[in-house]
């Protein structure tokens, strides 16, 4: 390989780090005005906490590529993870969770639902009543009702 080329890829690993470590968002946009090539700025991270007075919920939170294990969360306790929302913004990690009186599973993040709502951090709140999801304003925004546990 010349000293040319080896230069090339050099400025070129260069410049793709420095868009991945970048402070900023970058996209493309199609003529719709679709983004369809996103460079995430930060680390996203979506922390589950546990608002049940007195009881314990059991997680377990899988995306295509990762299975994050099962977690017992105790109350006023909470769990989370951190990841990078890919280029092509197909990124969702999607839940199990229980507890005492109900069982759910469904999508805790959703890069096309939650790229504008919970940029840097998604927050959800484990409840009596079900899960609840906040945007970065701090509004509930998500509601995921509980299925009854057959007994």
């Amino acid at each position: 390989m010349s000293m040319f080329s080896k230069s090339i890829m050099i400025l070129l690993l260069a410049f793709f780090i420095a868009l991945w470590e970048s402070p900023y968002a970058v996209s493309t946009r199609d003529q719709a005005g679709e983004n369809f090539f996103y460079i995430p700025a930060t680390k996203t991270h979506v922390i589950v906490t546990n608002y049940l007075e007195d009881s314990n919920f059991t997680i377990h939170c899988k995306s295509g590529d990762d299975d994050l294990g099962t977690h017992v969360i105790a109350p006023h306790d909470y769990y989370s993870w951190k990841f990078r929302v890919n280029v092509v913004k197909t990124t969702l990690f999607f839940c199990a969770v229980s507890w005492r009186d109900g069982r759910m599973v469904n999508d805790f993040y959703k890069a096309f639902r939650d790229l504008d709502r919970c940029q840097e951090y998604c927050n959800w709140r484990v409840e009596r009543d079900g899960v609840f999801g906040y945007n970065d304003k701090g509004k509930r925004d998500i509601v995921f009702k509980w299925s009854k546990l057959n007994n």
